[in-house]
């Protein structure tokens, strides 16, 4: 006797074996993530990749319009965008924070990009809280907060990046010369070029 199985329910049939073979596994996977450690910057708005990294500076993803009362709210003063091709003279404009532009391209970050943000986070800081971004606040954002760490808090490069790459922020693995550029800095030269001030 010949059995006739609609194609449709046959490949229902195939996508549920595959699930059970494979759900184990994602469950492995997923209770092997890492968990955030409490230096790590804290959670203030997961929606907008928005963290404090110190009482007097948060990072986040790009600005929008309705991100202006978050602003207000956490009293922020001053806001440096990473975005290369993107300032925030408009959305700022009459509120009252000050808006610094420091364009930095994600496949050429240099010890220049790096030592112009430290300086305008440090400049801001003097006026009440800073908030960095770039446009995911992951990648240029997530390096310059793992320098601010170095050279700012003391932290080893391994102990920034691994809250670069790991703390949740969505860093893009593609950009395999941020951890690069980590492994090679002279932290004293950036501490030097930031303390130059000119």
């Amino acid at each position: 006797m010949k059995y006739f199985f609609p194609k449709r329910l046959l490949q229902s049939v195939l996508l549920i074996q595959l699930a059970l073979v494979f759900t184990p596994y994602a469950q492995a996977e997923a209770s092997q993530a890492p968990v955030r450690k409490p230096e790590w910057a804290q959670a203030i708005d997961t929606s907008a990749n928005l963290y404090l990294v110190d009482k007097n500076f948060y990072r986040s993803a790009a600005l929008q319009p309705k991100d202006i009362k978050t602003l207000n709210a956490l009293d922020v003063k001053t806001v440096v965008n990473l975005r290369s091709f993107h300032s925030d003279d408009d959305l700022l404009k009459n509120t009252g924070i000050k808006a610094v532009h420091i364009g930095i391209n994600t496949w050429e970050i240099n010890d220049k990009n790096v030592i112009d943000a430290l300086r305008a986070i440090r400049a801001g800081a003097r006026q009440g809280p800073v908030l960095l971004h770039c446009w995911h606040g992951a990648d240029r954002t997530g390096l310059v907060s793992a320098m601010y760490r170095v050279v700012f808090q003391g932290w080893s490069k391994q102990m920034a990046l691994e809250e670069l790459t790991d703390g949740g922020y969505g860093y893009h693995s593609l950009w395999k010369n941020i951890p690069k550029y980590m492994a090679t800095v002279d932290v004293e030269k950036i501490r030097r070029g930031v303390n130059s001030e000119s």
